[in-house]
Order: structure tokens, then C-alpha cells, then sequence
């Protein structure tokens, strides 16, 4: 079994240990190559050349910001640290201490807490070899972040301070560690999403389309195990479906078949009844033979794929209303050129003229557009009349059915025209849908998929 056939879950379990692995190979790659985050803080060297206007870097490689006022900036900090600052600051720049003042950063003290004091309170800071005498800082040794103020010699006042910023180096270094193990991620959890919703995908088309068009072929077995296992139950639901539908067609078939002959012996006899008897029998058989037509008609509406054909739904809109109009039908018509499809050009011509028939039957005149609606072709076939219940819209489509109790020509009909028109719309992807018109009179709704280019160019 290969990776690509194997269960949801593996393949879900696989993606996120590779995807866990690899943030962990990011993060050790920063602690273990990453160079050590540089202190925060910056030296006495710094906070005097930032305080006499010249450029200045903290440790971690910012540049210190001065800032000047006419007032005192800060108030002398009480710490050992600060006091001891101060003196050191005043010695690197050769100034009084009284203008010097020094404190601790407030913004370090509230992120990191206090820091432990570094001098001793009746010996001043700790000595080290080669520094200076006790109570003074090395001018290259690098304090926590403080705050220095001197003042200057016209009497304003130039303060030191480190930039603010919401992150620092070493932080912003860990986000872009973060980063690149999203960005080396990302591919692998696409393409594996993508693998996944594939054959889900073609499943869903499938069932959708099936509805439409019931000898559609089978769906390939391709993906996960359980998406096998249910394209493969799907697919046997398929098959049972269309032996289903063809067994009751080929009954429908043979039946109005077989009405036929009897029905062409009445033709004969009625011959022989007397003249004022001769009309109505003639009428009733001719309802029958149309009934039986029409059965047949839906009983073998098959409409085979190898029959089809690219074609304008716009001409053959066009032509078929022209039919309507040379006998008189009073017709309306506007259509969109251009609109390629691809279809059994006598069966779509047949559901558009049972769809036509109908809205003449109920209410005349009829008005007939075609346009484009997305990536679909949108004919609408619009009468006059009354309408239909809206709980009546879809029942309409049932073989046989008739909203009227008469079983006259002229206003019940067979009961198959629009069932046949569906079918026949369906076999080609498409669908009708009856509507109410808000205006008045019954609007039905033929869609048919559009080729890739939507329009042929004049």
C-alpha cells in the first residue's frame, strides 16, 4: 500500500509529525546556530558620544536616540548603580557630577524586574582587574539600559535614551526563525490539503452530476482508502440506478407500443360509424395517439453522447422561435449571440419546444431571451398566464402529471412535455426550473453549461 493509497487519518497523522519535526528542526537551528543575543544595555563610551551629539550604538547594535529640553530631563537616580553611573559618566566626560544625571530605565525595570545591585554600598562597585579605582564604571563595560542627562554649556539639557521599539534583535531573530519554518511548511500542508480534498472533490461533482445525468461514466477509484471504498459503493449505486430507470423506460416503451395497434383498428372502424359520430371518436383517437407519442418520446429521450455537437443555443433559439412565428404564435424574442454550448442539437430543440408549447398553451404571447449567466448558457421561456402553485413547481415535472382535471388537448395535454424537456436538459448537464413571475405569468428557466470560451466571435 502506498503512501497515496493509504487511510485519511495516516496520511493526516504523517503531515502533522513532519510538520511538528520540522518546527523542531528550525528551533534547535536557532538555539544551536544563532549567535548569542547581545546584552540590551550599552557602555559609558556610548552615553557620552550620543550625549554630545555624535552617532552611538547600544550592545545589540541600535542606534541611542538624544533628545534636548530646556528643563532638567530626570531626577538623579538614588540606586548605588546610578550614583556610581554618574561618577563614571562625569569622569569619561570630563564634567562636574552635578550635571550629570543618570537612572535606570523604567521600561527595562518593568519587563525584567529589578536588577541586583552591582556595588557594594560602603565600597562602591566591585573591582576587577585593570579597572579603575572602586566607584567608578570602565567606560567600555556595558550597563543595563539606563537613562543620562547632562547639561549643557547654554544651559539646556541633552538626554540619552535607548530607541523604543516593540522588539528586540534577538526576538525579532526567533520571529524570522518562526517565519521560515511557515514558509517551509506551507508548501507541504498545501499540496498535502490539496491531495486530500481531491478525489473528495471529484466524489462530490460526481454525485452532484448524477442527478442530471444518470449514464454519466464511472468515477475512477483514485485517493484515500475510505474515499475508495465510497466511490466504489457509489459507483455500484450508479449502475443499479441506470438499470433501474432503463427496465421502467423499456416498459413505458413497450407498452405505448403495443397501443398501437389497437388504436390504428379504431382508426379504421370509425370509418364505418355513422358521419355525426365521426368527429368526436376521430379527436379522442388523436388525443390517444399523441398521449402514446409522447410516451414513447420520454420513454426513449436517451439523447446519446455521440450525438452531440458544438453549437450557438443562440441560432437554434432563434430558429425555433422563427418556426413559432411563420404559424402565426404570437411571440417575443431577444437573445444573446455567441453563447457556445455543446449538445444534441434535435433533443435540446425538443425540451425548448415542449417549454415553448406549454407557455402558448397557458398563456400567450411568450417571450423567449437567452443571455449568459456565468459560466452558463440561461434560456428563458416566459408566458401570460395564471401560473402555479408554488407547492405545484416541481410536481409539474412528474411524467403524467396535469394541474387541470380535463383531460382536453387544448388545456390538460399528455402531462409529459415538461418532464420530456427536463430530461432532455438534464442528458446535457443542464436543468429547467419554473418560476412565478413577480409581474405576472410563468417564467421557465433552462440552463446549460457553457464551453470554456463563452463567446463565438462574429
Amino acid at each position: 500500500m502506498n503512501f497515496r493509497s493509504s487511510s485519511v487519518l495516516l496520511q493526516v497523522a504523517l503531515v502533522a509529525a513532519a510538520a511538528v519535526a520540522a518546527t523542531q528542526l528550525v528551533t534547535l537551528a536557532i538555539i544551536f546556530l544563532a549567535p548569542s543575543p547581545a546584552p540590551t544595555g550599552y557602555t559609558l563610551a556610548a552615553a557620552a558620544a550620543a550625549l554630545n551629539g555624535e552617532p552611538a550604538r547600544t550592545a545589540d547594535g541600535r542606534l541611542l536616540v538624544r533628545e534636548l529640553s530646556d528643563g532638567e530631563p530626570l531626577e538623579q537616580g538614588t540606586s548605588s548603580l546610578a550614583k556610581a553611573a554618574a561618577r563614571s559618566l562625569a569622569v569619561e566626560m570630563g564634567l562636574d557630577v552635578r550635571r550629570i544625571r543618570v537612572q535606570s530605565d523604567r521600561r527595562a525595570r518593568e519587563r525584567f524586574g529589578p536588577r541586583p545591585e552591582v556595588v557594594r554600598p560602603s565600597a562602591g562597585p566591585l573591582p576587577a582587574p585593570g579597572d579603575k579605582p572602586q566607584g567608578l564604571f570602565s567606560a567600555q563595560q556595558t550597563l543595563p539600559p539606563f537613562l543620562a542627562a547632562v547639561q549643557l554649556d547654554d544651559g539646556r539639557w541633552a538626554m540619552v535614551r535607548i530607541p523604543k521599539s516593540l522588539l528586540a534583535p534577538w526576538e525579532i531573530t526567533i520571529l524570522l526563525g518562526m517565519l521560515v519554518s511557515l514558509i517551509v511548511l506551507a508548501p507541504l500542508i498545501w499540496w498535502m490539503a490539496r491531495r486530500l480534498a481531491r478525489p473528495i472533490h471529484r466524489f462530490a461533482m460526481a454525485a452532484d452530476r448524477l442527478g442530471a445525468d444518470p449514464d454519466a461514466p464511472p468515477l475512477m477509484s483514485d485517493g484515500p482508502n475510505e474515499v475508495r471504498l465510497a466511490v466504489s459503493a457509489f459507483n455500484e449505486m450508479q449502475a443499479r440506478l441506470r438499470e433501474h430507470i432503463q427496465r421502467r423506460t423499456q416498459t413505458v416503451a413497450a407498452v405505448a407500443h403495443d397501443l398501437r395497434t389497437p388504436l390504428t383498428r379504431l382508426r379504421f372502424r370509425v370509418e364505418e360509424l355513422p358521419a355525426r359520430y365521426r368527429p368526436d371518436m376521430s379527436a379522442d383517437i388523436e388525443e390517444m395517439d399523441t398521449l402514446i407519442a409522447r410516451a414513447m418520446q420520454f420513454a426513449k429521450g436517451d439523447f446519446a453522447a455521440d450525438q452531440r455537437e458544438v453549437l450557438d443555443i443562440s441560432d437554434l433559439v432563434q430558429a425555433t422561435v422563427n418556426r413559432y412565428v411563420e404559424t402565426g404564435a404570437a411571440m417575443n424574442i431577444a437573445v444573446e449571440p455567441g453563447l457556445r454550448v455543446e449538445a444534441d442539437a434535435s433533443a435540446l430543440r425538443r425540451g425548448l419546444t415542449n417549454l415553448i408549447d406549454n407557455a402558448l398553451a397557458y398563456g400567450g404571447p411568450v417571450t423567449v431571451t437567452a443571455r449568459a449567466d456565468g459560466d452558463q448558457a440561461l434560456v428563458q421561456v416566459r408566458d401570460n398566464g395564471p401560473g402555479i402553485p408554488p407547492d405545484l413547481l416541481e410536481r409539474v415535472f412528474d411524467p403524467f402529471f396535469r394541474i387541470e382535471i380535463s383531460r382536453s388537448r387544448q388545456t390538460g395535454g399528455a402531462g409529459l412535455g415538461l418532464a420530456i424537456a427536463r430530461h432532455a436538459i438534464r442528458a446535457h448537464g443542464g436543468d429547467v426550473k419554473l418560476r412565478n413571475n413577480p409581474d405576472g405569468g410563468l417564467e421557465a428557466d433552462l440552463f446549460l453549461p457553457l464551453l470554456g470560451t463563452r463567446r463565438v466571435q462574429p
